[in-house]
């Protein structure tokens, strides 16, 4: 009685150790849950839409319904498609501190209707207190709140994500697992006493580190990606870039996954002079990032290194790097990677541009008439063509005013539509026909609604990547 009262004392010391370990890791897994949501939306929704929506509507109630105004419409979506995806019970909410009222108000929320510049409801000062970095608080009501600042290019905190877990949930599932190890505890007890007790000991520690290397593996695997998702954003030029060299710019960049396969590229080559580049690499998410960074590595190399020589000399420098770098001479199959580009070298002083084109064209918009100069049927890289490739090169005399269009083939190749079929190119050239007139910005919002219209409810099929310039 003794030794089976000590061992039952242990038991229950063990289960309910276990309960609180159990209760805190389900709270911290809620957490670490909304936390990576925010992230992910943190970097799909953009803080300079954010302070656009609080600038041009200035009071509650101005804002009444999601496809009201285009941002407001893009930003809705990003939320509602978390939601769905992650079975949230919660809605998915954007705020900002309004610091004239000195409160934090809602921008944007994941619910059907808005309630646009509406009070926080809950305390807002542990979320203020940590505004610029984001964290993780529990509000009123045991609700676990995690949120991420929208940082703009100058470092201004625009707004929050904010992302909303019931506590409760939490609680119940670690009230189940000791209910679960109660009940366990106590038929073992009965049947085997402490021999069976000392393996179901076992069992459930082996269970319990089991879960935990999965939860810490399958984190690892989301930072990692996210980091790469950063690494890769770095090595693209940001907007500055094309601001820098261009009167007008656009980038419309739409991974299917967190990281992309598609990239867009820039070089200045003295005042005059720039090369500016789109590239489709093999694949998407990882695999294709790491096409991406292959290919943007290369373009920084090969083309400072070369540049007096015209974009087709370049392509055809770059191809054999690749083929190289992947050790794909005298492969006959499975030696296909690689990507597709567009290359152009933009001389404002000559008023020229040359393009090569390694299966993507150029779309170039000349006295209001859109011109597509096709590239070469050959990609880069890739063992399945000859390894020798000549690219034609293509010059045009443009005028001030004139625009061009670069982009992978993640645009037309996006189903949807009412008969769910292929964007196509044609499409895209009819569109760019009809708003050929209007600013670049606005041509980019367009361009992002129609193709969101297109793709409706259906997956997005591959990475987008569209450049648009005034030269």
């Amino acid at each position: 009685m003794i030794l089976y009262g000590t061992l039952f004392v242990l038991c229950a010391s063990l289960i309910g150790v276990a309960h609180w370990y159990e209760l805190k890791n389900q709270r911290e897994e809620a957490f670490a849950r909304s936390g990576t949501i925010a992230s992910g939306l943190a970097d799909q929704i953009s803080a300079k839409h954010v302070e656009s929506l609080l600038a041009k509507y200035d009071g509650r109630g101005m804002l009444i319904k999601n496809t009201q105004d285009a941002w407001y419409y893009v930003m809705h979506d990003h939320l509602r498609k978390a939601v769905e995806r992650n079975a949230s019970k919660l809605p998915i909410q954007v705020l900002a501190y309004d610091s004239l009222k000195r409160e934090l108000q809602l921008v944007c929320t994941s619910e059907d209707r808005p309630d646009f510049r509406s009070a926080f409801k809950s305390d807002p000062q542990p979320i203020l207190s940590a505004y610029k970095t984001g964290g993780n608080v529990t509000t009123a009501g045991d609700i676990l709140v995690a949120f991420k600042p929208l940082v703009t290019e100058d470092g201004r905190t625009a707004g929050i994500i904010l992302v909303s877990a019931p506590g409760s949930d939490a609680t119940a599932s670690a009230y189940a697992a000791l209910i679960r190890n109660i009940i366990m505890a106590l038929v073992l007890f009965a049947i085997a006493g402490f021999v069976l007790f000392r393996y179901v000991g076992r069992w459930v520690r082996q269970t319990e580190a089991d879960r935990f290397a999965l939860v810490s593996r399958n984190l690892d695997i989301t930072d990692s990606i996210s980091y790469a998702g950063k690494i890769q954003r770095a090595l693209v030029p940001p907007p500055s870039a094309y601001a820098a060299l261009f009167t007008e710019s656009f980038i419309i960049d739409r991974p299917k996954d967190l990281v992309s396969g598609d990239f867009h590229w820039c070089h200045p080559i003295g005042q005059d002079e720039c090369f500016v580049a789109a590239a489709d690499c093999t694949g998407h998410g990882l695999p294709g990032a790491m096409m991406a960074a292959i290919g943007c590595s290369l373009l920084n190399e090969i083309v400072p290194a070369n540049a007096d020589k015209d974009p087709a000399e370049l392509l055809t420098m770059i191809n054999t790097r690749l083929v190289a770098t992947l050790h794909q001479q005298g492969r006959k199959k499975g030696g296909g990677d690689g990507m597709d580009i567009a290359l152009c070298r933009i001389d404002r002083h000559q008023r020229e541009i040359l393009f090569a084109g390694a299966f993507r064209p150029l779309y170039w918009l000349h006295q209001g008439q859109l011109t597509v100069i096709n590239g070469d049927r050959k990609p880069i890289g890739g063992a399945h063509h000859d390894l020798e490739r000549k690219f034609t090169c293509h010059r045009l005399a443009y005028q001030p005013g004139d625009r061009i269009y670069l982009f992978s083939d993640g645009y037309v190749d996006q189903f949807g539509g009412p008969e769910r079929e292929r964007f196509m190119t044609a499409r895209l050239t009819d569109l760019l026909n009809s708003i050929h007139h209007l600013p670049l910005e606005r041509q980019a919002t367009l361009l992002d609604e129609a193709f969101l219209s297109w793709k409706g409810s259906e997956d997005q099929v591959d990475d987008v990547c569209l450049l648009g310039l005034a030269v």
